[in-house]
């Protein structure tokens, strides 16, 4: 069946400086359904999205979105209320110091619904995306996962004919995940004309997408159904078919991973938590939490979003003492000012945390006298990490110029330079590509089989979770249970890891949820369809926009005492200059 695009791209080309983000791509993208970008980091697809959106600047090709040349100016400015683009990374556009409420009225505000209108969409987008308990809480205190639904609401509140979400569930739970998706889907089923443009690095996430555009380098490798990629490269899973889409040069040191069974040594524990908790004062962020760990163990700690996992990691490393409880470390307690323990403990933390103006040698050799080495030790381990990483073409590149899968390498090296017995690792995988993970875990299992490293992880990939020895599941700041991947899926009857998650998630909220607050009258029936917004010539000046725009001024300095006491200020030394003026004039 020919499919009406919604947007065509021809010869289009665009450049960072000499970093080439995609290089002559032509592709036809469907329009009335659901289309998904899949690649790792860096392949182009944020920068192909936003000039979609009319974001960026075009260099080179043409555009055409929505039946015209988005490099128009006037009908960019014509069609660009019927698009709405919710850009890569949590939160990015929401207003921090205001409530989820005031964020999406703003929104609804600059699209000129009134009042009756506002209340109705907005009750309507929170009770979808579970964020109705939370309509008072600042942006700034949601976790990443609430982040990402508030963006959305802010998105969908005006009813686009054009979707574009950039990586809107990267580091978000399972639940979260399916949640997000299932609101899309209510609303493509309400309104079945929307296109929508995705970008994801979640293969499991892109079996739902009705059509996917493969990418890789800046180019096209290929495009069709899910059912139509898995049978033109003869695979199973996304996963294999996006491997065996790549160059030749880039998948040729793939291969599949296989973790041996580990070997237990008796119960030997390197890491014990008895008790943990952590309160940020009234807030409780982990509450006591308990579990042991194995000499050797690969043990995988999931959660929902703001569930406490980082928190824990700090508290295990030192990096943040406890408020109660204990942590122990070969039954050794763990002190922050004790640095012989924790030079025990090797922490990749989920941020990029390397220096950027050093090479990667010096890197290495920086973070090796952090840890005291002996000076005549040094040269020869950071030669052994270079090697063992595969770290020898870029040894004189800065960390920000290397790939992602490149660079979580050295994030692991740096992690392993002080040949630590216990590795935490927050996150360590998010964005790379099947290639880089696979071989990121092949390392891993190395290093817990034949080093007998012990290593702590927390992930959002379901299948980097069954390939752990056990897995913690956590919900707000407790653990709700600790096994196998297998007995964890057969104490819930599931086929899945990732449907045994959700059903434990699932089961906790709804023992902690508060009752229903009561919806305001307006919200009590469905939202109408409503038709997608006229194109319209932009004005020089709008009276609607402006008031929008004060009383989000007017908002934030309220919420900003720093921010208020400098407005008054300057506008007292404003009153004071101009009469001076006038006295000297006098």
């Amino acid at each position: 069946m020919d499919r009406v695009p919604v947007a065509k791209l021809a010869g289009v080309s665009h450049r960072y400086g000499a970093v080439t983000a995609l290089e002559a791509v032509d592709v036809v993208l469907p329009a009335g359904c659901m289309v998904g970008l899949i690649g790792p980091d860096g392949v182009g697809k944020s920068s192909l999205l936003a000039l979609v959106s009319g974001a960026r600047q075009i260099q080179a090709g043409k555009v055409e979105v929505l039946g015209g040349d988005i490099g128009d100016r006037r009908f960019r400015a014509s069609v660009q209320p019927r698009i709405a683009y919710m850009p890569q990374g949590l939160g990015r556009n929401l207003y921090p110091t205001l409530s989820v409420f005031e964020n999406v009225d703003f929104f609804g505000r600059l699209f000129g619904q009134g009042k009756r209108e506002r209340e109705q969409r907005i009750a309507e987008l929170l009770a979808s995306t579970g964020l109705s308990p939370f309509r008072d809480r600042p942006a700034a205190k949601l976790s990443g996962g609430m982040k990402q639904k508030l963006g959305l609401c802010c998105a969908l509140i005006h009813d686009p004919d054009l979707l574009i979400l950039d990586e809107p569930t990267t580091g978000v739970d399972p639940l979260s995940r399916r949640q997000f998706w299932e609101l899309i889907d209510s609303i493509r089923a309400r309104r079945p004309g929307m296109s929508v443009l995705v970008a994801t690095a979640y293969m499991e996430e892109a079996e739902r997408f009705d059509w996917l555009v493969a990418m890789d380098g800046g180019k096209v490798i290929g495009t069709g159904t899910p059912a139509e990629l898995r049978a033109q490269t003869g695979q199973t899973t996304l996963d294999g078919a996006f491997i065996r889409l790549l160059p030749e040069e880039r998948r040729q040191a793939h291969r599949e991973l296989v973790i041996p069974p580990r070997v237990g040594d008796g119960g030997t524990y390197a890491i014990e938590a008895d008790g943990l908790s952590q309160r940020f004062g009234d807030f409780t962020a982990v509450d006591h939490v308990s579990f042991k760990i194995e000499r050797g163990e690969i043990f995988g700690f999931l959660g929902s979003n703001g569930c406490g996992k980082t928190t824990t990691m700090k508290m295990l490393t030192g990096l943040l003492p406890p408020s109660e409880g204990s942590a122990r470390l070969f039954g050794k307690a763990v002190d922050a000012g004790d640095l012989e323990t924790r030079k025990q403990v090797g922490y990749m933390s989920q941020a990029f945390s390397l220096y950027s103006e050093l090479t990667v040698r010096q890197n290495l050799d920086l973070h090796a006298r952090l840890f005291d080495m002996a000076a005549e030790k040094i040269p020869a381990r950071v030669d052994e990490m270079i090697a063992r990483f595969d770290l020898g073409d870029v040894t004189d590149s800065l960390p920000e110029a290397l790939p992602l899968g490149i660079r979580q390498r050295l994030s692991l090296a740096v992690a392993m330079i002080h040949a630590p017995e216990i590795l935490i690792l927050d996150e360590p995988t998010s964005g790379v590509d099947p290639v880089a993970r696979n071989g990121f875990w092949r390392i891993l299992a190395d290093l817990s089989r034949k080093d007998g490293v012990t290593i702590f992880v927390s992930t959002h990939f379901m299948n980097e979770a069954e390939w752990c020895d056990r897995i913690s599941l956590m919900h707000a700041g407790e653990v709700l249970i600790s096994d196998t991947a297998e007995a964890i899926k057969a104490s819930k009857g599931c086929e899945t890891l990732e449907d045994a998650f959700v059903a434990y998630l699932q089961e906790a909220i709804d023992k902690t949820a508060p009752p229903p607050a009561p919806a305001p009258e307006a919200a009590n029936q469905a939202a109408p369809a409503a038709a997608p917004a006229p194109p319209h010539p932009q004005r020089r000046f709008s009276l609607r926009r402006l008031l929008s725009y004060s009383q989000l001024e007017s908002l934030q300095l309220q919420r900003d005492p720093i921010r208020l006491a400098m407005a008054l200020v300057g506008s007292l030394l404003l009153m004071v200059a101009i009469g001076l003026g006038i006295n000297m004039d006098v």
